[in-house]
Formats: C-alpha cells, sequence, structure tokens
C-alpha cells in the first residue's frame, strides 16, 4: 500500500519555516507500526501548486493524508479536490482543526473520504490498517441519529460505530461520525518525533538561527532551535482560540521526559536552544515549579522559551482564594532564567476586563501588568500578543489596550478577531448574521493581522485607522524600524534593547513578539 503524507506551507515564500511538530508525531507512530510512505513536504521545499499538480499525476497513491489548522481551508480545499480529481480512486484523510472543527462543511465542499477528528497517531494507524485489510470503518447505529451542529446549511453527519476518532464517507453517501477517541492519558507514550523523516538541514538552515533573539550560555550565532513539545491542549475555552485537542484534556509530559527528548536532539543535530511548541507550556505554579527544578537539576546549558497563562506569576491568589505572595512568583520567575528560559509569551489580549470576560480569558489585566514587572525583575523577556474587534471594542477600549502597552513598554503582536470554528465567537458571529455564507468566509480568510470581518460598531475604516494611530506611536517611541506594523516575524532594535538591558537583569524595554518560538505564537492562539 503507498501512502504519501503532505506538510502544507502556511506562509508561502517567507523564511518562516518550522519543522512541522503535529505531523512529526503522526509520521513517526506510524512509521512505528511498520508502514512505509513518502512525504511531500511543500514547506522545505517552497513549491508552487503547479509542482504538487504535477507531483500528483507522477506519483499515485493508496493513501493521501494531509491537514492543517483552519484558517489554511482554502489551500486544503484546492489540494484534496485536486487529489481526487487526478487519483479518483486514492482515499483522502484529512486531519487537524481544518476538517475536525468543520467536518460538515468539508464534506460537502471537498471530495475527503475521511476526517480524523481530534488526537491522531492511533487512529490513524487503525485506518490505514482497515484500509490494508480491506476492513469496514464501521456501521451506521440504527435507528438514525443526526449528530447537532452549529454550521447551519450543511447536512449533519450521523451517529455510527466502529474506529473512534474518525468521519467518513458511506457508501450511500451518508456522513458516519463514530465519535472521538478518548485521549492518551500520559503522553509520555508517544514516541519522540523523528526529524529524520523531513529536511532537518533546509528547516536549520532557513528557520533554525533566525528565530534565536538572545542566549547566555554560547555565542548566539552558535544557537541552534528546535521544537519540542511538552503539553498537548489547554485548560481554557477562550472564545476566540480553536486547537486541535478541543475536546481532549489538557496533559503534560514528564520534565524527565522532554529532557531526554532534548538530549537526543542535541547529541543528534546540536540543538541547544528549544522552543517548547505548546498551545500552553504552564498555567501553574505547582507544575512550573517542579518542571523548571528537574531543569536546573540537569544543568544543560540549553536556552527554551515557552507560553504561559497571563497570570502565572501575576496573580496574588490560587484558585482557592489563598495569598501568593510575591516572592514565590517573583522565585519562579528566576528559576525560568535560572533553567535557560529567555523568552515566555503570555497574551494581554485586551486592557478592558469587560472585552476579556468575553474572551473567557479567566484573567484580569492586572495581572498582566503584574507578570511584566516580575519577568523583567527576574531578567526574563516577554512576548505578548493583543486582539482587537471584539463586538464591545471602540477607540476607547483600543486607547486602554494600547496606553497599558505604552506604560509597560512592550510592542505587541497584534491581529483582529477572526472567529473560528467551533468557537464561541464563530457561534456568534453565525448567530448574529456576520457570516453568512460558511464556505465563502473560510475560503476567504488569512491570518489574525488581515482584517477579515467586522463584529463591532465602528466602521473597518476607524477601527483599522486607530489600530495603526496606536501601533506606528509605539513603534515609533520604542524606537523599532518596524516597517510592517503588524509584522509577526523576524528582530527588531527593541529586541536588541532588551537583550542589552537582561545582561544586566535589569530589562527596561521588552522586545517586540516578533519571534514565532512557539505554537501560540505561531497560530496567534497565545494564553
Amino acid at each position: 500500500m503507498k501512502i504519501l503524507f503532505i506538510n502544507p506551507s502556511l506562509r508561502q515564500g517567507t523564511d518562516h519555516i518550522f519543522l512541522p511538530v503535529g505531523l512529526g508525531y503522526v509520521v513517526t507512530y506510524v512509521k512505528q507500526y511498520g508502514y512505509n510512505f513518502d512525504i511531500l513536504d511543500i514547506d522545505a521545499g517552497d513549491y508552487s501548486n503547479e509542482y504538487v499538480e504535477q507531483y500528483l499525476r507522477k506519483h499515485k497513491y493508496d493513501v493521501i493524508c494531509l491537514g492543517s489548522i483552519v484558517t489554511h481551508y482554502n489551500w486544503m480545499k484546492w489540494c484534496v479536490n485536486t487529489i481526487k480529481e487526478i487519483q479518483p480512486d486514492s482515499k483522502v484523510i484529512l486531519g487537524n482543526s481544518v476538517g475536525g472543527s468543520i467536518p460538515e462543511v468539508v464534506f460537502q465542499t471537498t471530495k475527503v473520504d475521511i476526517v480524523i477528528y481530534g488526537e491522531a497517531e492511533i487512529t490513524i494507524t487503525k485506518v490505514l490498517d482497515a484500509i490494508k485489510n480491506d476492513e469496514s470503518f464501521g456501521e451506521i447505529l440504527e435507528p438514525l441519529v443526526e449528530i447537532p451542529h452549529a454550521n447551519k446549511g450543511y447536512p449533519s453527519t450521523v451517529r455510527g460505530k466502529g474506529i473512534d476518532g474518525i468521519i467518513y464517507r458511506a457508501k450511500n453517501n451518508l456522513i458516519v461520525n463514530n465519535g472521538k477517541r478518548k485521549a492518551v492519558k500520559n503522553i509520555d507514550e508517544f514516541p519522540f518525533p523523528d526529524w529524520d523523516l523531513f529536511d532537518v538541514e533546509t528547516y536549520l538552515r532557513i528557520g533554525g538561527k533566525k528565530k534565536v533573539s538572545y542566549s547566555s550560555f554560547y555565542k548566539r550565532d552558535e544557537a541552534i532551535a528546535m521544537p519540542v513539545n511538552t503539553a498537548r491542549g489547554c485548560v481554557f475555552k477562550c472564545t476566540f482560540c480553536h486547537y486541535v485537542f478541543w475536546h481532549d484534556p489538557y496533559r503534560h509530559r514528564s520534565a524527565e521526559n522532554v529532557i531526554l527528548e532534548m538530549k537526543q536532539l542535541n547529541k543528534k543535530y546540536g540543538a541547544n536552544f528549544f522552543n517548547f511548541w505548546d498551545e500552553l507550556s504552564f498555567h501553574k505554579l505547582g507544575p512550573a515549579n517542579k518542571f523548571v527544578d528537574k531543569l536546573i537539576e540537569a544543568d544543560l546549558k540549553w536556552h527554551w522559551t515557552c507560553a504561559i497563562r497571563a497570570d502565572l506569576m501575576g496573580k496574588d491568589v490560587d484558585a482557592k482564594g489563598n495569598p501568593v505572595p510575591r516572592e514565590e512568583r517573583l522565585n519562579l520567575a528566576k528559576k525560568f532564567v535560572k533553567a535557560g528560559c529567555v523568552s515566555a509569551g503570555y497574551s494581554l489580549e485586551s486592557g478592558s476586563d469587560e472585552i476579556l470576560k468575553d474572551m473567557n480569558k479567566k484573567v484580569e489585566s492586572k495581572f498582566f501588568k503584574e507578570q511584566v514587572h516580575i519577568c523583567r525583575e527576574a531578567g526574563l523577556i516577554n512576548n505578548t500578543s493583543i486582539i482587537i474587534g471584539y463586538p464591545r471594542e471602540t477607540k476607547e477600549t483600543i486607547a486602554q489596550t494600547m496606553s497599558q502597552l505604552e506604560k509597560l513598554k512592550i510592542y505587541p503582536s497584534t491581529g483582529y478577531l477572526l472567529p473560528l470554528p467551533e468557537t464561541g465567537m464563530w457561534n456568534y458571529a453565525l448567530e448574529n448574521g456576520h457570516i453568512k455564507n460558511i464556505d465563502q468566509y473560510l475560503t476567504d480568510i488569512t491570518e489574525r493581522q488581515d482584517f477579515n470581518i467586522n463584529l463591532t460598531k465602528m466602521s473597518r475604516k476607524e477601527m483599522e485607522a486607530e489600530t495603526s494611530k496606536w501601533l506606528k506611536r509605539l513603534n515609533e517611541k520604542f524606537g523599532n524600524p518596524l516597517k510592517n506594523l503588524f509584522k509577526t516575524g523576524g528582530e527588531d532594535k527593541n529586541t536588541q534593547n532588551q537583550v542589552k538591558e537582561n545582561k544586566n537583569q535589569k530589562p527596561e524595554i521588552n522586545q517586540n513578539t516578533t519571534e514565532e518560538l512557539n505554537y501560540g505564537r505561531v497560530s496567534g492562539t497565545m494564553r
């Protein structure tokens, strides 16, 4: 059985390429169970659509697997339909949120055969086994039960029983949903991604060194950066955010398991700078302390970055209302630095506490302020992002957000609200008529830095002008050379100011969120 995995390019033609962690886990797991396959790596090869089409004409496969975040829907729709036009007998399997968050849609707009719903490693192996052995994916339960969904205008999937974690097209053209697979509780059980399956040299040459803003253990140009996933999912459900483990519990790898992978990557590729590629790396003081204690004990002298909650070190009470002394929170930040952490990403999102409630952030803006001060005092570089465009957004709330950043001397990664399927804001946009044609909306959306939809009472022109005015003001005040105020890649003068200050452990100017060093920053869903 001939199998192909396709790795798409989310930002084609740029130098922002990253080893595909999710796909890396999946193909490594599949390989472990004896399957051979090819990988068409569009990101590393910077291949055009014409190249992809010609490749598919020259190479025939029984199974073709691909997936991405839902903002890449337009390209995925093109690719799936192109595959089925050229190779109509091949089974096409679609994963990640582009399939799992909108199955009712993709089965109508594409000729996809199977959608993987949630965690993919075990599920896709079971599917490949069934295809190889010419076995059924399952059966439709009687009486027929339609599964409710928010995407009006598209037929419901029907309840089935068989291989857990898949939705598939049956012979009678019904779309059968076998329900989700129970998530693996101990994710230490998954094998480390086998990066030899990919063009590692290209990823390291293009993406490795440019993403390192600071180093104290070695010269900066000696840094070799690679991703390591330490956790899956998130403990919260912000109304703007979606991720592939949406329906699964938050799970963290053990520090021992993460350190073992770091050591292997160092031995094999010389990696000494690790980007914790997570939706959320740390959200509680206790687990965070235990993890960094293990890193300190290992005495690796390697650097790393992570994504944390905006109140991890900034909130002065715990979940039960008990006070948490500032010294204790500051001590954790100092441990981060001692263990090798150079930057932590966490989001303000909005300076308006009312909008933060609408976001379901379960955090207050004052916690963000306190965390910035603590991180700076400890010598930890901050990264943050904001979202403009919630329904109650006004010029005044934009000013609230931007003035707070101005006082704290932070230039943010800025994006406009982009309602994503399965989220609270997706439901709001559908219910209030902001999204009238789901397929068209998903086809047109790009990235959060682009204006895609307006849910406010301001005009688009007013909102863009107010946002750009403030970003220009911050950019000039902080001495940044940014030409694109919404840019989220590269490096700036502000970064260098923080680095110089950091050497004395008294940073005054925070860096722009431009490194894209972890999953949260790439997908625009920092916590």
